[in-house]
């Protein structure tokens, strides 16, 4: 089969490799779409503890094509999303309920074989049928289920002001889902007028382009401030304004990935003094369901996020989309194995 292989950090390349069995348990899925995602850009890097050589990719979506020995409630043919994150169910974490932080963790295209190729093998349990759901819009399955994870960390109250910086794929996802889970209004701020014009399409109230002066001009839309701040950027500077945007009594959702080894300060004061409660929000964690019934529901509307589907051998100049946001227009981009 044809893959795409991070040989060492900085280094892609298309590959034949043998066509994978599926083992005791497994499935394997003949891929349809798999989504690109910015951990593929740090894993390229070398980042991310990269186990290399890899075949990255671990938004997918695809029909299974075999079925392993002990596997029930599947069939060749059925349509599936998978969940990446294989965990072993009982180290502390996992018997704590948070399989993402399993002491033992793997992940499909993170550190085992992932959906930048014709097949992929996984574990049966990670494998949700999607019914009549259109593969490309299952391969959403995975980043909004992180999504899903991170409203459920969030808790938004009803009829909640929300500030949202990042317009990309994952912010137009949190747009979407604040709003699906309560929030009054949205106002969405990033650098791409593009993105913006996406945004308030998809249901966001207000929209500001980065520039010097944005933050008076939050200031001056919300003088109390918003019960909800959110970013989907990484952007150390958009995290160290949060404190200052959010109302006595509201809530900072850090979801973007910064850097490892960046850092902010926060006066621990003004998180006491202003009853601020600041939540993180790691991967996803068994919220497949969840994000399957939003795409089923078209309470999120993915498909005008898709603006690029490449083969295989595309997935160099996806990374690139990546590495240069707004870059000829790119929002998600699938990679299509059947494209040639």
């Amino acid at each position: 089969m044809r893959a795409a292989v991070i040989t060492a950090p900085g280094q892609l390349e298309t590959r034949e490799l043998p066509l994978p069995e599926a083992g005791p348990g497994q499935v394997r899925i003949k891929v349809v779409a798999t989504g690109v995602c910015g951990t593929d850009l740090h894993l390229l890097r070398g980042h991310f503890h990269a186990v290399l050589p890899l075949v990255p990719g671990h938004e997918i979506a695809g029909i299974i094509d075999q079925v392993g020995p002990g596997v029930r409630g599947f069939k060749e043919g059925d349509p599936v999303a998978l969940d990446p994150v294989v965990s072993c169910g009982s180290c502390h974490y996992c018997q704590k309920g948070l399989r993402q932080h399993c002491e033992h963790y793997q992940a499909l295209g993170v550190t085992t074989a992932g959906g930048f190729a014709e097949y992929v093998v996984a574990p049966a349990t990670n494998a949700y049928t999607v019914g009549p759901l259109p593969l490309e819009v299952a391969a959403f399955a995975e980043p909004l289920g992180c999504v899903a994870w991170g409203i459920l960390r969030l808790r938004p109250e009803p009829a909640s002001k929300a500030l949202l910086f990042g317009a990309g794929p994952i912010g137009l996802l949190l747009l979407q889902a604040l709003l699906a889970s309560g929030a009054s209004s949205v106002t969405v701020v990033d650098p791409i007028s593009e993105r913006l014009e996406l945004a308030r399409s998809l249901g966001a109230n207000r929209t500001l382009q980065t520039s010097p002066e944005v933050i008076p001009q939050l200031r001056d839309l919300e003088p109390y401030g918003f019960d909800i701040v959110s970013e989907a950027t990484g952007r150390t500077e958009v995290v160290q304004e949060m404190p200052n945007l959010t109302a006595r009594g509201g809530k900072m959702l850090i979801f973007g990935v910064s850097p490892e080894e960046a850092s902010v300060s926060f006066s621990p004061y003004q998180i006491y003094h202003h009853d601020l409660t600041v939540v993180g929000s790691f991967s996803l964690n068994a919220t497949v369901p969840m994000a399957l019934e939003w795409l089923s529901s078209k309470r999120v509307q993915v498909e005008s996020l898709i603006t690029h589907r490449l083969p295989i051998e595309g997935l160099h100049q996806a990374l690139d989309y990546k590495n240069h946001p707004g870059m000829a227009g790119a929002q998600k981009v699938l990679i299509k194995p059947d494209l040639l």
